[in-house]
């Protein structure tokens, strides 16, 4: 009986199915009646034999549990996965029910919240050609998991690419709700480009609006178009447009009783003139408040209640009322993680986080009203909390940088996450937890660095044909990059395509060689017992952080003295015009000192900055007869600290009693130094001495500088028309030391002039050099744009990326004369097998003894740093190998002699 019922009702399924005017009455009465259930569905299936109408029935089924009053994705799932297979494995024509198939597949998994496996399925669904509306929304659904994942950029081009398709494929509808969704991406748009691409689709989604029929009177569609330009124009800080926008929105919420809208409105005002810091903002966080408190707690008004959260713990942060901020910014970790207590947070709950950034804001709110209270109380249990809570938002960057291909957006959420690497390491000075104090002072320095390197490194396990392949990519695409790609269509275009082939180029590597992928995002910080056991008796490793007080002008200076046997802390609160001073040092440095007065003034400012960096007896004691290696960040970074005044009341440089190098970080050093290079030839010297750009003028003292490196050591000099970038990038990657002896810039994109041409430090990433020493002759080229948590972005560092091993670079214009004197006793000095911060060093203070009066100016001698490595380039012969073989051998032959007696 039961056999002949499901019989029956498949006769029904069939005819309907081929039946176009009953489909919707029995989609419809199926649904409305929820009578399908997935034993019903199943035995139907099991009944047919024909591919094509078992996977056309079973399309209908899972459209039926989508549209159900109570939804199961997960059957709408399983029923659509049976079509997409049999359509696939049974060779059917691949049709518009296919590709929509393929695409609601993908929404089905977003739904339930699969978003890696949602991912895959709309990347299929976007390179299909045979439905374009849904090819279109492939890529705007992919923009959207790409910006739940956090990865703004990738989200932005994805948007770009589905509304171009949108405009002419779908309807404007679409098109407008999708240009709403990009447009979440506005307030994470750092790139000036992301931004004028949502503005230039919100501006389509409003001619759309007026000028078409469907959509024209839709109020749901105004007033959210108005809140993202509100949003753009606070970005832009127009803030008396986005006033204007925000209030419009308030009043028509009012007079409709939209309780959402109204409420995201206050929300939105309320952000702004905190950004603003406007006296009134209690008014707005009591409204914010009011109305977010009227909004059920579900998935589309979770966004608006936890916001509003989080404006009101940054406000009470404000208001110093500290036990306050900490619950809003509480309750808001723990809604967007889902769970009760934040101890209860797993790798998953940050994964399945739709709101990353908003998580680590409060995050940042509640480890600074931590550490605030415990200023404030002194107890224990803060710094325990504030712990946990750095470990958690260091736990949520990783899993963003590990998905992350766009190096602007690891940038951006490594400038999010410095400012708490920062308070953890200072929770950790509190602690007298050196050990955890190293671990998060190194993660917030020259980590996206180090991790390209290994990158690099590790891509030698890959077959040739994949690294010539991968390489090709990565200088395709940087070279587009580097492009100016405003209003450029074509460009655009080409850029999103070849990342596309590039990212399946990266999935096929990925199958085949899945522990590359695992190897290379492994990056841990050198422990503090690994790094003391690695230094010499001579070594001290110094590492800073200025450390920003939340909502103050005042600043903590840490910093870390680490040697083989010790190691020891300090904090120092500074105020915001001393830190004042490290600017005014940097200005009194970059010229001579030639009047008594500003003499005066740079031994007081440098002498003030030593008590800053050095403060007490204990640290004094640590560095007493050492070589120091410095690791800075913030306004420390630039500085040559070789230069600074020991004395109070007289003048003596730091470089007099001490050997001074820098790194980027203790991480990158170690990781850095044990890499093996081989070279075949010796040194590479390119002097252009004359340039075809007529802008820059001729350097003639560079001749005589490589001339005397030549009389020192053995040079293949390159000068005149033969210092071309072309026989640069063809030559260098044999070369032990390269030296260039030119002009440098330090602007957006550094760069360094040939006699013809220009090497650009975005063509350093992709071009390789195994150099001990590349020494850059330059003016300010250890100079460029800093960020935060990275460091600078110099043509030191795009030389570490390429490969080696230290870099000696300028701080600023240096003096070509004395470059050349300095120039000649280091190469003297490291042939006569010193290391290369003695070399330096000693170059340098042979100057200081060589010269007088003005002359002796740190204009002259301080510009030029050590970066990197510091051991010998050309080591001493040891002769106790030699002598201990003579030994034996003679040994040998007074046996045999012997023994012939």
């Amino acid at each position: 009986m039961k056999n002949i019922k499901q019989f029956i009702l498949l006769l029904g399924f069939l005819f309907f199915s081929f039946n176009g005017k009953s489909q919707n009455f029995l989609s419809h009465n199926l649904i409305k009646s929820n009578s399908l259930t997935e034993q019903k569905a199943d035995s139907i299936l099991a009944f047919i034999r024909e591919p094509y109408i078992k996977a056309n029935i079973a399309r209908k089924f899972s459209r039926v549990f989508y549209k159900k009053d109570f939804p199961d994705f997960n059957l709408a799932y399983k029923y659509g996965k049976i079509e997409v297979d049999l359509i696939e494995n049974e060779l059917l024509d691949k049709n518009k029910n296919y590709h929509t198939s393929v695409f609601r597949l993908g929404i089905y998994s977003k739904k339930n919240k699969k978003f890696d496996e949602a991912i895959l399925l709309f990347t299929k669904a976007s390179k299909l050609n045979i439905y374009i509306k849904r090819k279109a929304q492939a890529f705007c659904n992919l923009g959207d998991l790409y910006y739940i994942k956090g990865l703004h950029r990738k989200s932005v081009n994805f948007y770009s690419k589905g509304l171009d398709l949108l405009k002419s494929h779908g309807k404007p509808v679409s098109f407008v709700a999708h240009s709403m969704n990009l447009s979440r991406n506005i307030n994470r748009c750092e790139n000036q480009d992301d931004l004028a691409t949502c503005l230039k689709y919100l501006k389509l989604s409003e001619s759309l609006l007026v000028s078409n029929p469907q959509i024209k009177n839709s109020q749901f569609l105004q007033t959210t178009l108005n809140i993202a330009f509100g949003n753009v124009y606070f970005k832009t800080e127009n803030f008396h447009k986005a006033f204007e926008y925000y209030n419009q929105i308030i009043n028509e919420s009012k007079r409709s009783d939209d309780k959402y809208n109204l409420a995201l409105a206050y929300l939105n005002l309320t952000e702004m003139k905190l950004n603003q810091k406007a006296n009134n903002i209690y008014k707005y966080i009591q409204r914010s408040l009011k109305y977010s408190n009227k909004l059920e707690y579900n998935d589309k008004n979770s966004f608006i209640i936890n916001a509003t959260f989080l404006n009101t713990s940054k406000y009470y942060l404000n208001q110093k009322k500290l036990q306050l901020s900490l619950s809003y910014s509480e309750k808001t970790i723990q809604n967007y993680c889902k769970v009760s207590k934040e101890e209860d947070i797993k790798p998953q709950h940050l994964t399945l986080n739709n709101n990353k950034n908003n998580t680590l804001k409060a995050l940042n709110l509640k480890i600074s009203a931590l550490l605030k209270l415990y200023q404030k109380e002194h107890k224990q249990e803060y710094l325990s909390q504030i712990i946990k809570s750095v470990n958690i938002s260091n736990q949520l960057v990783d899993l963003i940088l590990r998905e992350s291909t766009e190096t602007v957006t690891k940038l951006f959420w490594k400038n999010d996450v410095s400012k708490i690497y920062s308070y953890g390491a200072l929770a950790a000075y509190y602690l007298k937890d050196h050990s955890l104090m190293l671990n998060y002072l190194e993660k917030n320095k020259a980590f996206l660095l180090t991790q390209s390197i290994k990158q690099n490194n590790l891509a030698s396990q890959l077959s040739y044909s994949t690294k010539s392949e991968d390489l090709l990519f990565r200088k395709n695409i940087i070279e587009l990059e580097n492009k100016k790609l405003a209003n450029n269509k074509k460009l655009q275009d080409s850029l999103f395509d070849l990342k596309l082939k590039y990212q399946k180029f990266q999935d096929s590597i990925k199958i085949a060689s899945p522990e590359y992928f695992e190897e290379r995002n492994n990056i841990q910080p050198i422990s503090l017992k690994n790094l003391s056991s690695s230094l010499n008796k001579k070594s001290l490793i110094i590492s800073y952080d200025l450390v920003e007080q939340y909502n103050s002008k005042k600043y903590d200076i840490i910093g870390l003295f680490i040697s083989k046997d010790k190691s020891t802390s300090f904090k120092l609160e500074l105020e915001d015009e001393q830190l004042k001073l490290f600017s005014k040092y940097k200005q009194l440095i970059s010229r001579p000192l030639t009047r008594r007065e500003e003499l005066d003034k740079f031994k007081k400012v440098s002498s003030k900055l030593y008590s800053f960096l050095f403060p007490n007896k204990e640290v004094l004691d640590l560095i007493n007869d050492k070589d120091l290696v410095f690791i800075t960040n913030g306004e420390l970074q630039n500085i040559p600290i070789e230069s600074l005044n020991t004395q109070k009341d007289s003048l003596k440089y730091l470089i007099e009693d001490h050997n001074i190098s820098y790194a980027y970080s203790a991480s990158f050093l170690d990781f850095n130094n044990s890499l093996e290079r081989t070279t075949s030839k010796n040194i590479a010297a390119f002097a252009p001495i004359s340039f075809q750009n007529s802008n820059l003028k001729p350097l003639d003292a560079t001749s005589s500088e490589i001339e005397a490196i030549n009389k020192e050591i053995s040079t293949d000099i390159y000068s005149q028309t033969n210092a071309t970038k072309n026989n640069f990038l063809n030559t260098s990657s044999d070369y032990k030391i390269l030296h260039l002896a030119t002009h440098a810039t330090s602007s957006n994109n550094p760069a360094i002039y040939f006699s013809k041409d220009t090497l650009k430090l975005h063509e350093l990433y992709t071009h390789k050099t195994n150099a001990d020493l590349v020494v850059l002759s330059a003016c300010e080229s250890n100079l460029g744009e800093i960020k935060k948590g990275e460091g600078v972005f110099s043509l030191s560092r795009g030389f570490f990326y390429s490969g080696t091993k230290s870099v000696i670079s300028s701080l600023w214009n240096v003096n070509d004369v004395s470059t050349a004197d300095i120039m000649k006793n280091f190469y003297k000095n490291l042939n006569n097998h010193q290391s290369k911060s003695e070399a330096l060093n000693n170059a340098k203070r042979t100057y200081l003894k060589e010269h007088s009066l003005s002359e002796k100016s740190p204009y002259y001698w301080a510009s030029f740093v050590l970066i990197g490595d510091t051991s010998p380039t050309y080591p001493s012969p040891n002769y106790l190998i030699y002598i201990l073989g003579f030994i034996g051998l003679f040994s040998i032959i007074l046996f045999f002699f012997k023994k012939r007696g």
